[in-house]
């Protein structure tokens, strides 16, 4: 894993041209801001992010087919434009902002005043329960809700042709996908789809979360091998995660959901259920508390937790999402993937604007208001992945929410069930969670990438990724340069390698 991670697959030499430097320096610019703590290194390890797939090709000629597609972009960019203007200017080097976003440095003393605000900007704020969304139309759990002010509003409906207005302003809506992307595509199974794809699917890559650094490949799947899997487990009632509905941390669980979860740990052979009693014996005399049934459950969980970019599946029954969304003069890119296994809330941020899509099985969505991004990322970082800089409580559909977090009162949000043929706009900045009960739910989601400088004067603006308060003018025009550079080398020649974290490819 260090290998890669740490790797300088085609560093700047003192012989390169400079349009070949300037691709080498682009190539190493990063794409996601990310928090770190004041005198920590704040650059990413050099091979973070461009990693090896099943692409059949050598590794340093994917990345020289990189730089030929890189060079390809920048000769293609209008030799008077701002961009290339300042591509021609710029010293080539690393540099804190110029090859990093902004991003924001932390301290204890910072998380500590942060999180004061909350409460203050709360104890300013009226409760907002005219705006709050009615038990009876929150299926299943809406009574829950009744006993705290930490409450959901009522969600606003757009058609699918207001999506890119929605995106300028930063309204978070909901809309009826099928008008967006037909009907043909919701309540596929991954099986279905692995069948839609036929021999090649065994061929076409799948990331679990360690992706490519996972030792031996161990986080790299395929369309085959996953579906087989998955119908497996599903046959046998395997795939119920019920702990992660909403509400079920504060008690509520049905005789379902028990049912769901003993089922969930069961085993397909008497000699396993013998092998796995024998090993709970030894587990509980050295007082361990864990057994070998719950061992199964969290490995099936983890080989579940997959992603792949919808362009690696080209059989899929639904249009080109750019030509979907109108092509609207602002996007570059619609990035979209599929997201796929059981996972409990986990509240984050991302920065590109995003559509969040129900394909197939349980999935619930919550998300807050835009403008309240760093109020509620109190000082830390954008995502619960990283345990040191949380930005937010994991749960906030329990009891105990209210005593420990009673600023959320404050501040809206809204939570629905995505069904099949539903989607949500989740502004760029937007906190939000999803959380998944169905071991073979699909999400489809679609990180909408603009051209340059496409959304830095809309309305949005003050609140996005997109001004300079996170972005310099140099970090704007070479990650952009390189984000081009990504989606023409699959265009011309079907390769990646280019990823955020380590399972969601760019192509």
């Amino acid at each position: 894993m260090d290998g890669i991670m740490f790797r300088e697959l085609l560093p700047p030499q003192p012989g390169d041209d400079r349009l070949t430097a300037l691709c080498k320096v682009a190539m190493y610019t990063e794409l996601v801001t990310a928090t770190f703590i004041e005198g920590q290194d704040p650059f990413m390890p050099a091979g973070f992010n461009n990693m090896d797939t099943y692409d059949p090709v050598p590794t340093m000629d994917r990345v020289l087919s990189f730089i030929q597609a890189c060079k390809e972009v920048y000769t293609s960019l209008d030799k008077d434009g701002p961009q290339r203007k300042l591509l021609d200017n710029m010293t080539l080097e690393k540099a804190y902002g110029k090859t990093t976003p902004n991003k924001p440095t932390t301290n204890a003393e910072t998380i500590d005043w942060a999180r004061k605000q909350r409460y203050v900007v709360a104890e300013q704020r009226p409760l907002h329960s005219e705006k709050w969304k009615e038990a009876k139309d929150i299926p299943d759990y809406g009574m829950m809700y009744m006993r705290s002010t930490i409450r959901p509003v009522k969600e606003e409906w757009i058609d699918a042709s207001q999506i890119s207005e929605a995106v300028k302003e930063g309204k978070v809506a909901v809309f009826d996908a099928t008008k967006l992307l037909g009907k043909e595509l919701f309540n596929l199974s991954m099986p279905d789809i692995a069948r839609l794809h036929g021999e090649s699917a065994k061929n076409i890559p799948m990331y679990r979360q360690k992706g490519p650094t996972g030792i031996a490949r161990t986080g790299i799947d395929n369309l085959r091998d996953y579906a087989a899997r998955t119908k497996a487990w599903k046959d046998r009632k395997q795939l119920r995660w019920p702990e992660n509905k909403p509400f079920r941390a504060a008690g509520h669980w049905t005789a379902d959901d028990i049912q769901e979860m003993a089922t969930s740990k069961l085993h397909g052979s008497w000699w396993m259920s013998i092998l796995y009693k024998l090993v709970n014996l030894f587990l509980q005399a050295f007082q361990i508390d864990l057994t070998m049934e719950d061992m199964q459950r969290t490995m099936r969980q983890h080989i579940l937790q997959c992603a792949i970019n919808t362009r690696r599946l080209p059989e899929l029954p639904m249009p080109k999402l750019e030509d979907a969304l109108g092509n609207p003069d602002w996007l570059e890119r619609a990035w979209s993937m599929f997201w796929l296994g059981p996972v409990a809330d986990c509240w984050h941020y991302d920065d590109p604007d995003n559509l969040l899509i129900g394909v197939y099985g349980d999935i619930w969505v919550s998300v807050f208001q835009l403008k309240d991004r760093e109020l509620m990322r109190g000082g830390a970082d954008r995502g619960c992945w990283n345990p040191m800089l949380e930005p937010m409580p994991k749960r906030i559909d329990t009891f105990w929410t209210q005593q420990a977090d009673g600023w959320l009162e404050k501040f809206e949000f809204i939570n629905l069930k995505l069904e099949p043929g539903m989607g949500i706009v989740v502004p760029s900045g937007a906190f939000h969670s999803l959380t998944m009960a169905d071991g073979d739910r699909i999400l489809l989601n679609c990180f909408m990438i603009p051209k340059y400088k496409g959304l830095w004067d809309v309305a949005a603006s003050n609140y996005t990724f997109y001004n300079s308060k996170w972005q310099s003018e140099e970090y704007h025009a070479l990650s952009q340069l390189k984000k081009s550079s990504i989606f023409r080398l699959w265009d011309t020649k079907k390769l990646g390698g280019f990823f955020e974290g380590t399972k969601l490819e760019m192509l």
